[in-house]
């Protein structure tokens, strides 16, 4: 939903990248190896990071107004009005992000796009499997026929109970997720700390060669144990 632009997504990673390396070279002392790295991983992970965090949540907010939007237009159908009028209906009615996507696809069918194809548009825009689900009963009941207004009603009591199990699941697995970040988060802190204090103890990791092997091995270790426990606690529904 923001108007970013490539050339200035790029001059942002850039920008954390230099004020990384600036830090890493005034604040930590690191070697000139060290501070390259970090400020790749700074400059290429957090805007990423940050990006890949704005979508989630975009998302998780259209899917939990979804089923609200889908009820809108049963209604609508059962008072006897078309489906491109239902979908306008909800485009004026409900929030963002919901709103804005109705009325997009509602103003690509004015300008002469199938409902069809405009859907299909809007699904591979969201990319959820809610609104995936909800473009393909539009699609069976155009070629089979039946009660609209009954297929949306049962998929908006799926979603809702796609939304209840999800919820559960995290509520089931939250135990497990606090363990991994704290076991994930710890060596960082303590290594930050013991360089805090003393940064000669571990400078000897940076300027020896056996150092900077460990520090991979351990980089290594660390990233593949994470990914595992991260795998454990994730659930698709």
């Amino acid at each position: 939903g923001y108007q970013v632009s490539l050339g200035r997504y790029f001059l942002l990673s850039l920008g954390v990248g230099v004020a990384a390396a600036f830090v890493c070279r005034i604040g930590m002392q690191l070697p000139w190896f060290a501070i390259a790295a970090a400020a790749i991983v700074a400059g290429i992970g957090l805007p990423h990071l940050v990006v890949g965090w704005l979508v989630a949540r975009r998302d998780n907010r259209f899917t939990a107004l979804f089923p609200d939007a889908i009820d809108l237009m049963v209604r609508g159908l059962r008072s006897g009005l078309p489906v491109t009028e239902t979908i306008a209906a909800s485009g004026r009615e409900m929030k963002e992000p919901v709103g804005p996507e109705f009325r997009r696809i509602s103003d690509s069918v004015r300008l002469g796009q199938p409902l069809e194809d405009a859907l299909w548009d809007a699904a591979k825009r969201l990319d959820t499997a809610e609104f995936k689900f909800f473009v393909i009963s539009l699609s069976v009941q155009k070629e089979t026929g039946g009660n609209l207004a009954e297929t949306l009603a049962n998929l908006s009591d799926i979603l809702r109970s796609r939304k209840q199990m999800r919820l559960k699941i995290r509520a089931m697995s939250s135990e497990a997720k606090a363990s991994a970040m704290i076991l994930g988060s710890l060596p960082f802190v303590m290594f930050g700390i013991i360089w805090f204090l003393s940064p000669s103890y571990e400078q000897a990791l940076f300027e020896d060669i056996r150092g900077r092997v460990m520090l991979g091995v351990a980089l290594g270790l660390m990233g593949s144990g994470m990914l595992v426990m991260r795998k454990m606690v994730r659930f698709e529904i």
